[in-house]
């Protein structure tokens, strides 16, 4: 596994990084190097389709710029997709992100359900922020999976394990960045509805 240096080109040529930031690309990259997903343009790599699509939903339509934030999404999956240890990641961030990124792994075989009470119960504004970001990313991609009864019971996750619970976590958390966390909770609810029409389309 190499690091490779150069932030990515679908963050986009003329965007400037931290160093933090960089670095984590960088880790997210290379562990999650050889790893294909499904979208817009066919099977492509994990990285520069999810990974940098959750981190530019909260860069550019959220307008975040705090650096745990983007370095949590950049690492939101590398513990539970990857080779990558929660030691790993606190080595090169510290104990904060360490805490963000476990709450954000789903522990294997765990169901949705716990992993998601867990999470909204457990979890700072960042994780909430990251979760709602990933999921948006998800139902933005996931018409074109195959599997209609799968895309439904995300549909039907959507709304009984990231929407319903928000708002009880909503009065628990930090409410520095609510606005965005509403707009995510929005946005989430409006691609619902695209899914579902994307869906009759293929099957009217």
């Amino acid at each position: 596994m190499t690091l490779e240096k150069g932030v990515d080109d679908m963050v986009g040529p003329d965007v400037q990084v931290s160093e933090r930031i960089q670095q984590a690309m960088d880790m997210a990259k290379a562990f999650h190097e050889g790893q294909m997903r499904r979208g817009n343009g066919g099977m492509m790599p994990y990285y520069d389709e999810h990974i940098l699509g959750v981190y530019n939903i909260l860069r550019e339509e959220c307008g975040i710029t705090d650096e745990d934030i983007l370095i949590t999404a950049l690492l939101h999956d590398t513990v539970e997709d990857t080779e990558c240890t929660l030691d790993d990641i606190e080595n090169a961030f510290g104990a904060d992100i360490r805490e963000q990124v476990r709450l954000l792994t789903r522990i294997q075989g765990e169901p949705f359900s716990v992993y998601a009470r867990r999470l909204f119960s457990q979890g700072s504004y960042q994780t909430v922020i990251v979760k709602l970001a990933d999921r948006l990313h998800n139902l933005r991609t996931i018409v074109y999976m195959p599997d209609v009864r799968w895309i439904q019971k995300k549909i039907k996750q959507s709304y009984t394990d990231i929407l319903n619970p928000l708002p009880e976590a909503m009065r628990r958390i930090d409410g520095r960045y609510n606005e965005q966390i509403y707009m995510l909770a929005d946005k989430i609810e409006e691609q619902i509805l695209e899914v579902q029409r994307a869906l009759n389309l293929k099957h009217s």
